[in-house]
């Protein structure tokens, strides 16, 4: 069974403008290629979407219960066949099984530093299946990384990473389905 999102609007009919959340749009693309709207909004949220297409006599992609709360009109149902959601399990203690680990770092702010990284997980054939770097609070400029791979805890490969990392912190491994 799948996801529903509704395609809606005041008065239940097709408009020009659609507000949508990046993600629903996506999810409900193949659904509304042939509707032939003109001007695509994205915004934050599909209750922020559902908001604006009743405040400006226009359409949304929302869930059900932003259809009910702003009072707007179906104009079609979209199944969402193929969404998945991952659940985490957190702990205080990491596990060292499992077929996924995750690490937090950080590194110095010079060129190649990011390279020196990457280069160990290439040599020792190790695949990355995530990567994000997100701005230190306390530091403007600088980031730490968020970095998945496959594979479960391997102090060696933890070795050669504290050698090009000014911070290195394993978090945990996890069984991926």
């Amino acid at each position: 069974m799948g996801i529903k999102l509704f395609l809606a609007s005041k008065d239940g009919k097709i408009k020009n403008t659609l507000y949508t959340n990046h993600y629903a749009y996506k999810e409900s693309e193949e659904s509304i290629k042939n509707l032939n709207i003109n001007k695509i909004e994205f915004v934050s949220s599909t209750s922020e979407a559902a908001k604006l297409a009743k405040e400006n006599n226009s359409m949304c992609i929302c869930s059900k219960l932003a259809v009910e709360n702003y009072g707007l009109n179906i104009i079609k149902e979209i199944n969402i066949e193929n969404n998945y959601t991952k659940f985490a399990l957190i702990s205080n203690k990491p596990s060292y099984e499992g077929n996924r680990s995750i690490i937090l770092f950080t590194i110095k702010n010079k060129p190649g530093a990011l390279y020196n990284v990457l280069k160990i997980f290439y040599k020792e054939n190790i695949n990355l299946t995530m990567i994000y770097s997100r701005p230190l609070k306390t530091i403007p400029w600088e980031y730490y990384f968020y970095l998945e791979f496959e594979g479960k805890y391997n102090k060696k490969l933890l070795e050669k990473l504290k050698s090009v990392t000014e911070i290195l912190k394993f978090k945990g491994s996890y069984k991926f389905l």
